[in-house]
């Protein structure tokens, strides 16, 4: 086996899967963190539809996903009282910064605000000026809200309903022991749907 490493966008790894020297390799296509849960529902369908357009039947994808539903563990995953993850979010501004080339955000006019939205099964997350503030000639009044990320949650159904709108067909599902947090093969509809027990459904078992 011979790896080598991809430098760029998702566009750009899509473009190189669809190189005729390419397309005939065997590939499996991996995203093994969360990052489809930082699209909304209907981006993250289209952004995996896409994919599902270049696989050919000896090719594979494997799609890490969110499954908490625990509100409260999904709120201080965010919001840890290290504060370790606000201050991740912190470096965005530092980062904006360093991109214009001077010190547009002062860090002492800003918090960060997470909180979890149940009705839309996700958390999400923003900065806020603790008073009013003029950024490159914007004014932004206290208080007001500016978008940083947003991270959903997948249920069961809503994984079904991810794959359907992305024109993927789930061969088999791997789910850690409390089912939080899952991983599915899922195909571009060619080949015969089957399911891999989930850890609990193996402990039945025992």
């Amino acid at each position: 086996m011979h790896c080598h490493g991809l430098f760029g966008t998702y566009d750009d790894g899509l473009a190189w899967l669809k190189k005729p020297q390419n397309a005939e390799k065997p590939k499996c296509i991996l995203s093994l963190g969360s990052s489809i849960g930082n699209f909304t529902r209907p981006e993250a369908a289209d952004f995996l539809k896409g994919f599902s357009k270049v696989l050919r039947d000896q090719d594979t994808m494997l799609i890490g996903l969110d499954a908490c539903q625990d509100k409260d563990k999904v709120y201080h995953a965010y919001n840890d009282k290290e504060g370790k993850t606000h201050e991740f979010w912190f470096n965005g501004l530092k980062h904006a910064n360093r991109l214009i080339g001077k010190e547009v955000f002062h860090p002492d006019d800003w918090t960060v605000i997470g909180e979890v939205d149940e009705v839309a099964n996700r958390h999400h997350a923003f900065y806020a000026p603790v008073r009013d503030v003029v950024i490159e000639g914007t004014p932004i009044k206290a208080g007001e809200r500016v978008r940083i990320e947003e991270s959903y949650k997948y249920t069961p159904q809503q994984s079904s309903d991810l794959w359907s709108h992305a024109e993927l067909m789930p061969l088999a599902r791997f789910g850690n022991k409390s089912n939080q947090y899952r991983k599915s093969a899922p195909h571009n509809g060619l080949r015969q749907s089957f399911s891999l027990p989930t850890y609990q459904e193996l402990l039945s078992l025992m």
